[in-house]
């Protein structure tokens, strides 16, 4: 199937063109609504999984859904733990400070290591696969790859 426009059909094809422009608007924001849902879904089961002393840990646990990165005009957006402004009841510290030591672990005094529980990274394994598959409609939609 082809489509030719031409310079004929005046208002037909300024119809068309906006149709074409309104349809890449709307594919654009389902793809970011889809993101969106998934990112979402990452967060809440890293919420779940990360480990509850006080809750300040898990509730500084929030989606920047900026939508623009640097690299162009790409969509996207990113889940993050740790906050200078959420405290941490019992020691008083913004959940910044060791958010990065629940995640990925630390040497105890005694000398040990505690491995860590990576809760962000598990979350995301969990949803990978649907991650991918929107990612791999969009590109499907937008001619990229066959």
């Amino acid at each position: 199937m082809s489509l030719v426009l031409t310079e004929e059909g005046g208002e037909q094809k300024e119809n068309f063109l906006k149709w074409i422009l309104g349809f890449s608007d709307d594919f654009e924001e389902q793809l970011a609504s889809e993101l969106d849902a998934v990112m979402e879904k990452i967060r809440d089961a890293a919420i779940e999984l990360c480990p509850k002393d006080t809750g300040a840990l898990a509730s500084s646990i929030t989606i920047d859904n900026s939508g623009i990165v640097s690299a162009g005009d790409f969509y996207g957006n990113s889940i993050s733990a740790g906050s200078e402004d959420v405290i941490n009841p019992k020691t008083g510290k913004p959940t910044s400070e060791y958010a990065s030591l629940v995640h990925d672990g630390h040497a105890m005094r005694d000398g040990t290591f505690w491995e860590g529980i990576p809760f962000l990274t598990e979350a995301f394994d969990m949803y990978f696969e649907e991650l991918e598959a929107c990612v791999d409609r969009a590109m499907k939609e937008l001619g990229a790859v066959d």
